[in-house]
């Protein structure tokens, strides 16, 4: 039986779907199961960034949320990651209809028609904390959602829901899901496009253009590779409980104006930094989590630990988009 040793964990080849596995997270996830000796088919509609996929990976150009789709792709597949969702706060907020039910929809297809025994990883996001107070959230913290009028909360209120059909179809279903709530995934081959902020910074950095940074730049996130997210994920696939959730993240919280400062040292630019009013690039209906950092203990009692650090990934990032053949890829 080969061994992952980067995980610590015996491999049996599999037959796994990936849902969005042309995605910034499910393309890498897509390449390491295929390296791993997995027999991987993606189910994906195109509708954001076309990556490339490995040649041995099986595709399925398909709607998560079309249920001849969900069923023709999950035929003899033995584990599921759901990682299909619209991607970016901007996207989110101008196609809301989409953002909703590609993941409650999308997620609701997927265990109707998951056969008995197959585990389902599903792809959650540290937005459904909200505007919690608390940091660093714990995954049996309360989460504290925003108005129901303001649009930028509903790619939250959707990953929550989808959180609560997986608990509510392990409970009376029987259903095997293990939720990972990821936190601020950021790495080479991440585009800008969507409003993800570090490629945007490198980028303007490397153009040597003004760096944006949104509101005052008091705002903190923790960011984690996606190297390390990506062995997160399959760190819960192989050990974590069923029914249970997961925060996958780094550690280190940074605010949002001292990254942009980082990204200019380490990429040597000469770029000034532009502080731009939230209003005027999201509108009114839009508001903003001060800060965001996960407590990460229970996923590394599991194993995991993030290894790569916000420095190198920077680096990464920047070495990525100097050779990419166009700034937004």
């Amino acid at each position: 039986m080969p061994t992952d040793h980067t995980l610590g964990m015996e491999v049996v080849a599999m037959r796994v779907l990936v849902t969005g596995g042309a995605g910034f997270i499910g393309s890498r996830l897509v390449a390491r199961l295929i390296a791993m000796g997995h027999l991987v088919t993606v189910l994906d509609d195109f509708s954001s960034v076309r990556r490339p996929l490995p040649p041995d990976a099986r595709i399925i150009e398909g709607d998560v949320r079309d249920e001849a789709a969900v069923r023709l792709s999950l035929h003899r597949q033995e584990a599921v990651f759901q990682l299909a969702a619209v991607v970016g706060v901007p996207n989110a907020m101008r196609r809301q209809w989409d953002s909703l039910t590609t993941n409650v929809l999308g997620t609701m297809r997927l265990l109707e028609a998951l056969p008995s025994g197959v585990p389902l990883i599903l792809g959650s996001s540290s937005a459904i904390y909200g505007k919690t107070p608390q940091v660093p959230v714990r995954e049996g913290d309360d989460v504290l959602l925003g108005n129901t009028h303001i649009a930028s909360w509903t790619y939250s209120y959707a990953k929550l829901t989808e959180e609560l059909l997986a608990r509510a179809s392990a409970a009376e279903r029987g259903s095997e899901v293990k939720i990972v709530r990821l936190f601020n995934v950021v790495g080479p081959g991440q585009t800008g496009r969507y409003g993800m902020v570090l490629p945007r910074l490198v980028g303007q950095a490397l153009a040597g253009e003004p760096l944006t940074v949104y509101g005052d730049g008091s705002q903190t996130r923790t960011f984690v590779d996606v190297r390390d997210a990506v062995a997160g994920i399959l760190t819960v696939w192989d050990k974590g409980a069923p029914g249970d959730a997961y925060n996958v993240g780094g550690v280190g919280e940074v605010r949002i104006l001292d990254l942009a400062r980082r990204v200019i040292a380490l990429t040597g630019s000469r770029s000034p930094i532009h502080l731009v009013p939230m209003a005027a690039v999201f509108g009114p209906a839009f508001e903003e989590t001060p800060r965001r950092a996960p407590s990460i203990e229970k996923v590394r009692a599991l194993g995991y630990q993030p290894l790569i650090s916000l420095d190198e990934t920077i680096q990464d990032i920047a070495a990525w988009l100097a050779q990419a053949p166009s700034p937004e890829p």
